[in-house]
């Protein structure tokens, strides 16, 4: 694969307007002018690249305790070429490859999440982003944490506001002023996000600032698709963002939609069968998918 044609499958995916060479040379610009070119990419990437874990379903389904491949010629012909989705593993390495590409800085780090009620101890680095350095200002690259994903690039900076995008308000803050020593480990950093149906800022994961090595990449991602009963390999998985901040996702066998406007539309449903499971597929979320495929999965949800 050449660096240029990873860059043009990415655009072209994303539907952007912009050709590879007028992407390269933003990338060459100011850190303000390259972080308008984050933001772009980030919007449009989870517009047009659904967060999902069929995958790790499909595994369960088959009875394989593996994880999924995260080699980026795989993934690529999955989330670029075949026009799937895919969870924060994906998601990093190919928004990681394509900036690198493009002549950035960028490592990975691996995060705790710390959503959910009844936490008493720091859960395992299940979850991957990606860190972006510009002149010696680091910003945080996040494109795969489902819906509540941040859609901007987030400077580590204490004083820094909370960056505003259609689905929500997103920032960083140092760890040791939102989690109590207990909660903490070795964390730098928490993501913090609101949405207008909030009051208060909800701490989304927390990281150290440390470029992760390959082998603890492949550890997180196994660990995150093959550890029973977790809300990965618990039940199938899909969010899609829309435009204005809209989002229609789907968990096990319930489908929601949120549809902005005057009067924003809401709508849940119950899936009844294998039959319509594979259209909501298709139809909500774009996926061009066989029934040998989809059917086992079903079979995971409606037990779900």
């Amino acid at each position: 694969m050449s660096s240029s044609s990873l860059v043009a499958r990415y655009a072209h995916r994303l539907g952007l307007d912009s050709s590879e060479e007028v992407l390269r040379r933003r990338a060459e610009g100011t850190p303000a002018e390259v972080i308008d070119l984050i933001d772009e990419l980030l919007s449009a990437h989870v517009r047009s690249i659904c967060f999902e874990n069929l995958d790790v379903i499909a595994v369960r389904a088959a009875g394989e305790p593996r994880g999924i491949p995260i080699e980026l010629d795989s993934l690529t012909a999955k989330l670029l070429d075949a026009g799937r989705g895919g969870y924060c593993h994906e998601h990093a390495i190919l928004i990681r490859a394509v900036l690198t590409e493009l002549g950035l800085s960028a490592y990975p780090i691996l995060a705790r999440v710390h959503l959910g009620e009844g936490r008493t101890s720091p859960g395992g680095l299940t979850h991957q982003a990606t860190v972006v350095d510009l002149d010696g200002r680091r910003y945080l690259v996040d494109p795969g944490f489902g819906g509540g994903t941040p859609e901007a690039a987030l400077a580590f900076d204490a004083e820094a506001g909370p960056r505003m995008t259609e689905h929500g308000e997103h920032r960083l803050v140092p760890a040791d002023t939102v989690l109590e020593p207990t909660m903490r480990a070795e964390a730098d950093w928490a993501l913090q996000s609101r949405t207008s149906a909030d009051q208060e800022f909800r701490t989304v994961y927390a990281f150290a600032d440390i470029a992760r090595e390959q082998a603890d990449l492949e550890v997180s991602n196994w660990f995150t698709a093959t550890k029973p009963s977790t809300r990965f390999t618990g039940a199938p998985v899909v969010a899609r963002a829309l435009d204005n901040g809209g989002k229609v996702s789907l968990e096990g066998r319930h489908l929601r939609s949120r549809r902005p406007g005057s009067e924003p539309e809401l709508s849940e449903r119950t899936l009844t069968d294998s039959a319509e499971f594979a259209a909501v597929l298709g139809e909500d979320f774009g996926f061009d998918l066989d029934r040998s495929f989809t059917d086992p999965i079903w079979d995971i949800a409606r037990r779900s």
